[in-house]
């Protein structure tokens, strides 16, 4: 009796096996792109779920996407980037922040940490995304990411202790599995592309359970995202809806534009305390911003090093007035550049950044608008476009963010890039009023 349970699943087994055996004899360029595809989609899925898998995850992947360029190279995306050159800034950003630092050893050993878990992520992220179903299943996976860690949440509030490390409060604001309330900057994050779930459900779903099935997703997230009370995170959120305006840029337009106004109003009702005209002047990014600057000023063309903010505003007798004097950064992205690689590492810095938003931007808004025009338009564009809010909304939330090699926090950034930059080059020259081969009819996963 037992036998015949377990015969049909292993007969299964055995024949995917040899499925996948076949492919890679017949077919390895296909083989190694899904093992790319699914080690990506699952680092996405699991991304909040410890430190652990954050360094494993992107270095499989790129064993992975090595293994695809050695078939594929002809195919890949990077080979068709006509903006390759961005990358090199980012390099020689990065290479400044070391070199001229005032103690080389300690930034290379910072800046390199983000290597493994940040920086190779655009280009495996880039070579994800072939067609729309390829979008879907990434907009699935933000979407389960949102999910489970906002139901974690849930559970960190009912019980005091999230769920995946046992990980308590901190000052009374929900942590999640990260361990801090940052948790608020992530989830933020992982919403903005996580919002086409809108899109692909309107394939097949009238607006009403469309809607319906969205809320049963996300409540739980924006549950985390407001017992998290990070305001950062709700700026972000609220952006995207702003950066969704100016990509559509309608008549009515200013419609839209309440959206963000909403986001906020509703943070202001549930944490008021959080934005009282007493809590924003006495917050301690004033005195942390204050010392980044002063730091720049000392060290103005090629910055004081990466990760050496503490040492350097220390080394000038200086000590933030509300925040421990062990404190690692100045809670700026911009500022954090700026102080790090000086004005000429500044520059290159916002050259890649501000490149490749503006270099998206070019190209997804036609697009887009032509998607629009046609009557049941696959939602390619509009998918491809909440990548890039997602990429545009970290640059909001990096206002009063983190340090810029804060390694979660890039590596989110860097995957919504890669995503934005692979479905840009593989859409270029796609018919919007006609669905990409192998999606009719295949549901919405």
């Amino acid at each position: 009796m037992m036998q015949k349970i377990f015969a049909a699943p292993a007969r299964w087994a055995a024949s995917v096996l040899e499925s996948w055996s076949a492919m890679r004899r017949e077919r390895p360029g296909e083989f190694w792109f899904a093992c790319l595809f699914w080690s990506f989609w699952f680092s996405l899925a699991s991304f909040p779920i410890g430190y652990g898998m954050r360094e494993v995850m992107p270095v499989l992947s790129f064993i992975f996407l090595l293994l695809y360029y050695r078939h594929e190279w002809h195919n890949s995306v990077l080979r068709r980037l006509d903006a390759r050159r961005l990358f090199y800034c980012l390099w020689l950003m990065v290479g400044i922040g070391v070199c001229f630092s005032t103690d080389p050893l300690a930034s290379l050993l910072h800046a390199g940490t983000g290597v493994n878990k940040g920086f190779i992520l655009p280009f495996i992220a880039m070579e994800c995304v072939r067609d729309e179903k390829d979008l879907r299943r990434l907009v699935w996976a933000c979407a389960l990411a949102c999910f489970w860690q906002g139901l974690d949440g849930i559970w960190q509030a009912a019980t005091g202790r999230d769920f995946i490390m046992g990980y308590t409060r901190n000052a009374g604001r929900l942590t999640g599995s990260l361990g801090d309330y940052t948790v608020g900057n992530y989830i933020a994050l992982a919403l903005i592309p996580a919002f086409g779930l809108w899109f692909v459900l309107r394939r097949g779903l009238d607006a009403v359970s469309s809607a319906f099935l969205c809320l049963a997703v996300f409540w739980p997230a924006f549950f985390l995202l407001q017992g998290a009370a990070s305001r950062s995170g709700v700026l972000a959120v609220a952006a995207s809806f702003g950066f969704w305006a100016l990509l559509r840029r309608r008549r009515w337009q200013w419609r839209i534009l309440l959206w963000p106004l909403l986001a906020l109003g509703l943070f202001i009702l549930c944490q008021p305390q959080r934005l009282t005209p007493e809590h924003v002047i006495d917050d301690g990014r004033w005195s942390l911003w204050n010392l980044g600057w002063r730091v720049f000023l000392e060290h103005p063309w090629f910055g004081a090093g990466a990760g050496q903010y503490n040492a350097a505003f220390r080394s000038l007798g200086l000590a933030p007035l509300k925040d421990e004097i062990t404190i690692s950064h100045p809670h700026n992205l911009y500022l954090d550049m700026l102080y790090a690689h000086g004005l000429v590492g500044f520059c290159l810095g916002m050259i890649f950044l501000l490149g490749f938003l503006w270099w998206g931007y070019r190209r997804i808004r036609p697009r887009l608008a032509e998607e629009y025009a046609e009557r049941d338009a696959s939602p390619y564009w509009r998918l491809t476009a909440w990548f890039w809010i997602g990429f545009a909304g970290w640059l909001v939330n990096g206002i009063f963010g983190h340090d810029f090699y804060r390694i979660w926090w890039l590596g989110l950034a860097m995957s919504h890039l890669g995503v934005m930059i692979g479905a840009v080059v593989n859409g270029a020259d796609r018919n919007p009023a006609r669905p990409p081969r192998g999606t009719k009819g295949e549901g919405n996963v």
